[in-house]
């Protein structure tokens, strides 16, 4: 299979297993608002982020290392090797994550012997420390999965996570409350931590020129997630917390998970793009990387825009919709972060090229730059002005990070950035939203939403045509997408892109395609 369909077929089972991952989390949050309330939703909130974010100390780079390494070492025959690096970042992985449920488990035991934690204070501690252990090692499976581009594979763990996850929130919910909440959340990582085991049983040495790249790639990807975790994944909860307390972090855990729905696409169709990039730098074909990353940011703004911008205006009937009424007060900041989700969702493509071209020196320099900027917030903005805050406080260090990502891709790699497609889709996303929320008003209920939707479709399939937003190349990727697919979806796609592009499908690089890229 040649490199452009592979990466196809990779981003195809990269778009089930996101869309798979999207759902469970979204049906896990709405499990976990309708049975416990914004009190508890907040404190079932705030143990998982400690979870994810004590999972990305123990994870010392493992995961990125996998997925960065193994395609460019398989590709030049290394098979044997990569599977020996694989079992010896495995084990240091291991040590690091029952060193980390230790340390929970002497907390919570240690407080609960000084009458500070209940009986079901200190199991959800030790519940963290466990989550956050199998949050790691279902990364590694995740990672390597990615590396020996297994899309398939990991499109079918992802499933079996998601059902295990749902499953166990629903029962645990039911029966334990919070504590069972938690308890379900483990288990969605159970299976692919188990999965990743098989690595143990490879035991050697990696050649030193390796062994170096992995320990200094390694190195600087963990430092980056590190400051990175202050910008993207949900730091405010902890200042929040710290000033406001849990019904605020159950707020904010709502819009933020509204806002990862709607840029769940960065996630779905780059999946391929890392290894692509991977073994194209290897190769030493910058050619090709440029105009792939050129085509994947348009494509990326021309899916997801839409869908960030049309969420955003249907949020003050879809939010209480899905949630309650009770968390109809995290509307505003809902609009915030989605609005906000979108630029960094399609500036995603930057950060596969920063880490394919072995830059995560610089993702760490940015990510601890805008760390030190949300912290500064959490102290200042934060506790005065709350929720809403909290929200703006998310979006400015999001926004400020890509700004700085894309410079250095612009400026220092350069790679061209396609600013006039980009432009063109931006107004007909922003002209999608404001003929949806519109539509709000002529009707009531589902009947309102639905007639929003397909307005908002509607109007945005017109401006994209009246534009010429998209670009004749792009229409044409789109199509041999479509023709893989199963003939009825595939048929409607390409008369759908028929209507969306003013120019007729032909192979090759058209003249708006490189003026954008220039």
């Amino acid at each position: 299979m040649g490199g452009a369909g592979r990466v196809t077929r990779n981003s195809a089972y990269g778009t089930i297993a996101g869309l798979g991952t999207a759902f469970g989390s979204v049906v896990a949050s709405v499990i976990v608002a309708h049975r416990l309330g914004v009190e508890r939703t907040g404190v079932v909130a705030f143990a998982l982020w400690v979870a994810t974010v004590t999972a990305a100390v123990v994870d010392l780079g493992v995961q990125a290392s996998l997925s960065r390494y193994l395609p460019e070492m398989i590709a030049a025959g290394k098979d044997d090797e990569a599977r020996r690096l694989a079992g010896t970042l495995l084990r240091a992985l291991a040590i690091s994550c029952g060193v980390a449920l230790l340390g929970f488990a002497a907390y919570a035991l240690w407080r609960r012997k000084t009458g500070v934690f209940s009986d079901a204070e200190a199991a959800l501690w030790i519940l963290v420390g466990l989550a956050c252990g199998l949050q790691a090692l279902a990364g590694f499976t995740y990672g390597a999965l990615r590396g020996l581009q297994r899309f398939d594979r990991l499109a079918a763990v992802v499933a079996m996570s998601v059902a295990c996850q749902i499953l166990g929130v629903a029962i645990g919910c039911m029966w334990f409350g919070t504590v069972g909440a938690m308890a379900g959340y483990c288990a969605g990582s159970a299976v692919p931590a188990a999965l990743g085991c098989v690595y143990a049983g490879f035991r050697g040495a990696v050649s030193g020129e390796i062994g170096a790249r992995v320990r200094r790639y390694a190195l600087y990807s963990w430092a980056a997630a590190l400051s990175s975790t202050f910008v993207w994944s949900r730091a405010e909860l902890f200042f929040l917390h710290r000033s406001t307390g849990s019904a605020a972090v159950g707020l904010f855990t709502v819009g933020v998970t509204l806002a990862n729905m709607a840029a769940q696409g960065s996630v779905l169709l780059t999946a391929g793009l890392l290894p692509y990039f991977a073994e194209n730098f290897g190769s030493q074909a910058l050619p090709r990387m440029k105009e792939a990353y050129a085509a994947a940011t348009r494509l990326l703004a021309f899916l997801i825009l839409p869908a960030c911008f049309g969420m955003a205006a249907l949020l003050p009937a879809l939010l209480p919709m899905i949630y309650g009424r009770a968390f109809a007060a995290a509307v505003p900041a809902a609009i915030v972060m989605v609005l906000a989700a979108s630029v960094a969702a399609v500036s995603s493509v930057a950060t596969n090229v920063v880490m394919a071209m072995d830059r995560s020196d610089f993702i760490f320099a940015s990510g601890a730059a805008a760390a030190v900027l949300a912290i500064v917030a959490g102290f200042t903005v934060i506790p005065a002005f709350g929720l809403i805050g909290a929200a703006a406080t998310r979006a400015a260090m999001q926004i400020f990070a890509v700004a700085l990502g894309n410079w250095f891709v612009f400026r220092r790699l350069r790679f061209p950035l396609p600013f006039a497609g980009l432009a063109r889709l931006l107004l007909a996303a922003a002209i999608c939203a404001i003929a949806a929320r519109a539509s709000l008003y002529l009707a009531t209920g589902v009947a309102a939403l639905a007639l929003a939707v397909a307005t908002g479709i509607v109007t945005y399939a017109a401006a994209v045509r009246a534009l010429g937003a998209l670009d004749p190349a792009d229409a044409d990727r789109l199509r041999a997408i479509c023709r893989g697919l199963p003939h009825p979806l595939s048929t409607i796609g390409e008369r759908s892109l028929a209507l969306l592009s003013s120019s007729p499908a032909f192979a090759g690089t058209s003249a708006r395609g490189a003026s954008d890229a220039g």
